[in-house]
């Protein structure tokens, strides 16, 4: 019954009782002690959600950094590759079909690369600071006359709002370059 006291604690020698609460205090003090609870959960949980987004972004930022330096050993490793590379890039050399072909391909592979990057970065698991390293590097890259000629022929092979992106980094380096 409400407001009925109860004896918690009885000293049978003495015949008192020490103290005594309502079964309403009672659930007062569940109540608190479940909202502490509550507080304490949610406290832990953002820890480790804290946590587990920091470890999604350095795992997203491996990833691109290892496709990033898997592509560049396999250019800088073969010194076919290498040349094939800086005279795609340069554009100032009409390169035969055969190497054409190669060079086309490892311009898909790098914007590839890039596009990847672009939206780990928009989607929040990439860092903007490893985002702009990498983001300036490549919009470099694609600004040479060679690979910029080749990222024309394959831009529909990219969702527009990658292609609006990269043409706007690209178009800021040369106007940057004709600036210096």
């Amino acid at each position: 019954m409400p407001g009925r006291r109860t004896p918690l604690d009885a000293d049978p020698s003495d015949g008192k009782a020490r103290s005594s609460v309502t079964l309403s205090e009672l659930g007062d003090l569940g109540d608190f002690l479940g909202g502490v609870g509550v507080i304490v959960t949610l406290a832990y949980l953002a820890i480790q959600i804290r946590r587990n987004t920091q470890e999604v972004r350095s795992a997203s930022l491996d990833a691109v950094a290892a496709s990033h330096m898997e592509f560049q050993r396999s250019v800088w490793g073969d010194p076919v590759l290498t040349k094939l590379w800086f005279d795609g890039m340069s554009g100032r050399v009409a390169l035969p079909a055969d190497e054409g072909r190669r060079f086309l391909f490892m311009v898909i592979t790098c914007a590839r690369h890039w596009e990847r990057a672009y939206h780990k970065a928009r989607g929040g698991t990439l860092e903007s600071t490893s985002w702009s390293g990498i983001h300036q590097e490549l919009a470099g890259v694609f600004a040479f006359p060679g690979t910029h000629e080749y990222w024309k022929r394959i831009q529909y092979m990219f969702p527009s709002d990658f292609v609006d992106f990269a043409e706007k980094a690209i178009r800021g380096i040369k106007d940057a370059e004709r600036a210096a």
